[in-house]
């Protein structure tokens, strides 16, 4: 294949990447849509102007002529940071998605080229890994794609944990459906909106003294904030949504942790302790193995 059309075809899916059009690629290069529409149908820009396409596009000139650079002059932190960069903002997820899952294939040996996410899967469909030195959990179906990694410390991930009792008490506001749905009540509002027990009682059909001991127990945990609003005889107390991400998290997680997780389009799974270290003594010995053939069994 000629050079022209490797350096037309990368400029091509280059701008269609960052959502412009070739008006709008004319326009942050100061030159005419037909000089763009010459450049993508086999033509060349003058040279003076090619470090500004490659500023305006975030992409090297080695990679719009289709040049392979040698890994260790790839700057792999400034590589995801431009691509992120100059990806339009309703991309980004799908990129983020497509790096994880690519990054979460490069662990297996098996394979040497760089493995896509699919579009779509027949059944929910999941990608861990589990390792010595980290874990990792992504569901791949677009209807909800999320991915999670976590690095294991040296010594587990147990002393992060500590006193367990704030853990216990927001399992416990959890196991509630009622507070799932309140959580999910207020969580689907514009940030800063403000709401009442009276309110959302009347409109959850909950009881509000029981509503009120689940905001309660929220406020306490720092899920949820106050203000004391004089729109009466009494001051009444206005609660507002923190919008957590763990909290997300666990109910997303929680969901896909209670279906059985049958099918897989990617799992390495080469660990030989778990997550959490043993502080008992008792799990440190490793299960006995069965010895390999004698040389002259049969």
């Amino acid at each position: 294949m000629e050079k022209k059309n490797i350096f037309s075809i990368n400029l091509i899916k280059r701008r269609k990447e960052i959502g412009l059009t070739q008006e709008q690629l004319a326009q942050r290069m100061d030159v005419s849509t037909q000089a763009v529409s010459k450049w993508e149908n086999s033509g060349y820009p003058d040279a003076e102007l090619l470090p500004k396409l490659s500023k305006v596009l975030g992409i090297s000139l080695d990679q719009l002529f289709g040049i392979r650079t040698q890994k260790k002059d790839i700057n792999i932190e400034q590589l995801i940071s431009d691509e992120v960069h100059f990806t339009a903002p309703e991309k980004r997820s799908a990129l983020i998605m497509r790096m994880m899952y690519t990054a979460m294939c490069a662990y297996d040996p098996n394979y040497d080229q760089a493995r896509r996410l699919k579009e779509d899967f027949e059944r929910e469909t999941f990608a861990g890994i589990k390792s010595d030195r980290e874990i990792a959990f992504a569901r791949l179906n677009p209807d909800l794609r999320y991915f999670t990694f976590m690095e294991i410390p040296e010594n587990g991930v147990n002393p992060y944990l500590g006193d367990t009792k704030n853990m216990v008490r927001l399992l416990n506001t959890l196991a509630d459906e009622d507070a799932v749905r309140l959580i999910c009540y207020m969580g689907s509002g514009y940030r800063n909106k403000m709401h009442s027990v009276r309110v959302m009682s009347e409109r959850l059909s909950i009881p509000q003294d029981k509503l009120q001991r689940i905001v309660d127990r929220l406020d306490r945990l720092g899920l949820v904030w106050r203000i004391s609003a004089d729109i009466g005889d009494q001051p009444e107390i206005l609660y507002g949504f923190s919008h957590s991400q763990p909290v997300t998290m666990i109910l997303v997680l929680a969901q896909s942790v209670t279906n059985y997780q049958q099918f897989w389009d990617f799992s390495l799974d080469n660990y030989t302790h778990g997550s959490f270290r043993d502080e008992t003594g008792y799990n440190s010995s490793p299960t006995p193995q069965v010895s390999w053939w004698e040389d002259e069994e049969i």
